[in-house]
């Protein structure tokens, strides 16, 4: 076997390059922070909550008096402010959630369409890339469901990691989430999503994922529109507060730089790659 010509059709070959590579960034919409930083962000969450609160315990509007408001327009300046940071922070946090979930669908779809390539190659549906044997093949064919595998049980765990530290509605508005989402109080919070590996239908399993997550970011946006739309009416929307759902600009200019969650599984799988085609390599001396 020609290893060199393996290794390089291995690195280089249009099948991976066709089907998103492991740990090609995909073309996605950015999230206000990278999700590199987003682990950062759920572990400051919290703390950040907290000072937030701190600094508006001393205005005019209690808690309790908060619950009884029904409109915006009575609800002072500085609680609008501190609202609008939260709602869009509660947005910036489940965006990433819905990010890494398309990722992890894209990638295992991915690696469903490489295997399936790499089956037609072995059952002789298709021809076999120049320079390649049909043991080649097959152990790509291995280690590609291996990987698929590794890929499906390591990314549902992290995944289900960040929807377990992500925000709820309820949970970051607390006394005002009828007020800003138009929900009575008593209303079932989103509940947090998990990923089942084992499902028999992985993909519905994602899609259901999703939707609970989308749902989240939207019960956000909408309730930061709601508040920013009240500081305009009042004329004191202060800087960086303004914002668009819609702004295909910065999500072109942010999918190049976003970093992925699954970075260091993909390292994983292409050291297993190597490995797997360096016993290949020994065995054939």
């Amino acid at each position: 076997m020609n290893v060199t010509n393996f290794a390089n059709l291995f690195h280089q070959n249009s099948i991976f390059q066709q089907n998103k590579p492991l740990g090609q960034k995909l073309v996605q919409p950015p999230i206000n922070d990278t999700l590199n930083r987003l682990s950062e962000n759920l572990l400051n969450t919290q703390v950040q909550s907290t000072d937030l609160k701190r600094r508006f315990d001393t205005l005019e509007l209690s808690d309790a008096a908060l619950e009884q408001k029904s409109s915006l327009s009575d609800v002072p300046e500085g609680f609008l402010h501190y609202y609008l940071h939260m709602c869009k922070f509660g947005a910036s946090i489940s965006q990433g959630q819905e990010y890494a979930l398309m990722e992890y669908r894209d990638q295992l779809s991915a690696f469903d369409q490489t295997i399936q390539e790499y089956q037609d190659m072995l059952s002789g549906k298709t021809a076999l890339p120049e320079q390649m044997k049909q043991e080649d093949v097959a152990l790509l064919l291995e280690t590609t469901k291996v990987a698929r595998e590794q890929f499906l049980q390591q990314g549902a765990e992290k995944l289900n990691q960040f929807s377990k530290e992500g925000p709820t509605p309820k949970g970051f508005l607390g006394s005002a989430y009828s007020m800003i989402t138009g929900e009575t109080a008593n209303a079932q919070d989103n509940p947090r999503w998990q990923i089942d590996p084992s499902a028999q239908d992985i993909y519905g399993e994602i899609d259901r994922a999703l939707a609970s997550a989308h749902k989240v970011t939207s019960t956000f946006q909408d309730g930061a529109s709601g508040i920013l739309a009240e500081l305009k009416r009042r004329g004191c929307v202060q800087a960086g507060e303004e914002f668009s759902l819609d702004n295909q600009e910065a999500a072109d200019s942010g999918a190049a730089t976003r970093a992925s969650l699954f970075q260091d599984i993909y390292d994983g799988i292409w050291e297993t790659f190597k490995q797997s085609i360096s016993n290949k390599t020994e065995m054939q001396r």
